[in-house]
């Protein structure tokens, strides 16, 4: 990234009063030039799309979509991790595709390197053993809750998802008891009304399995078990790829450890599956 920024300094000078403009927002919102047309990127400054164009063939580009095209594969060097492999091609000639897949397999890498399997089975133990078990999180994490509390329902019958503006959220912070299990996806940006929850929840002195992405999480300070994992935010788009791999992997430990259960509520609803012939 740093020789694209030289070029476009270098050049600068040379650049008309239109061209300016666009090298201004190039300094300033790199992204912005990386991901939009010659045409959106001209309504940006107030120039016209063959100015921008004319721009990019300044800085020696054939045109604006080759240009692009290296600032994307740039930006991509800048941020995010390469997996090392002994049959790797230089993380230069990757395409930009390539570095996002591969930014989401160092963050599994980085989980299967820090996990601590013994807390893990800990919180197993407590879904297992709880009387009631129930999930929360961020309006962000809603889908992981809700994918989680699915399978959860799906395989030992008595989950429920627990988010702040459901009809029955008071009524299920009222009922929780020691015997009861709240499992909590927080990720950025955290919000108070799942610490709220949380810090109820405790209160009523229901077990806390914590799934964050940091040990100063504001929502550590109530966890009974914390299982810390790398959510990669890079051009402002999450990737929950590792949580989901944790998530499955919470789901194997569970599938062996409670199988008796699982196996026999499987077996329920693929009785009911068959009868409604509900697949094809």
């Amino acid at each position: 990234m740093q020789d694209l920024l030289r070029n476009v300094s270098s050049s600068y000078k040379n650049f008309s009063s239109g061209q300016k403009k666009i090298g201004d927002l190039f300094f300033k919102e790199p992204i912005f030039l990386a991901f939009s047309s010659a045409l959106e990127v001209g309504k940006r400054v107030n120039v016209s799309e063959s100015t921008v164009i004319r721009w990019s063939q300044k800085l020696g580009y054939r045109g604006y979509a080759e240009f692009q095209h290296v600032l994307q594969r740039k930006l991509a060097e800048e941020r995010f991790e390469q997996v090392e492999e002994s049959d790797a091609q230089p993380a230069v000639e990757q395409s930009f595709l390539a570095n996002l897949l591969d930014a989401d397999i160092a963050s599994i890498t980085q989980l299967k390197q820090s996990m601590d399997e013994d807390q893990l089975l800990q919180a197993v133990d407590h879904i297992g053993q709880a009387k009631n078990i129930y999930v929360t999180g961020n309006f962000f994490d809603f889908g992981l809750a809700h994918f989680m509390t699915s399978w959860l329902n799906l395989t030992l019958d008595h989950a429920e998802l627990l988010m702040h503006g459901d009809g029955q959220y008071y009524r299920q912070l009222s009922a929780l008891t020691a015997e009861d299990t709240v499992i909590a996806f927080v990720f950025p940006r955290y919000t108070k009304s799942v610490i709220d929850t949380l810090a109820t929840a405790k209160k009523q002195g229901a077990k806390v399995v914590l799934i964050t992405d940091s040990a100063v999480s504001p929502a550590a300070d109530y966890a009974d078990i914390s299982l810390e994992v790398l959510v990669n935010s890079n051009l402002n788009i999450d990737s929950y790829t590792a949580v989901h791999a944790l998530i499955a992997s919470i789901m194997r430990f569970v599938y062996v450890k409670e199988h008796s259960k699982v196996k026999r509520n499987l077996a329920k609803v693929e009785a009911i599956y068959m009868e409604k012939e509900v697949f094809i």
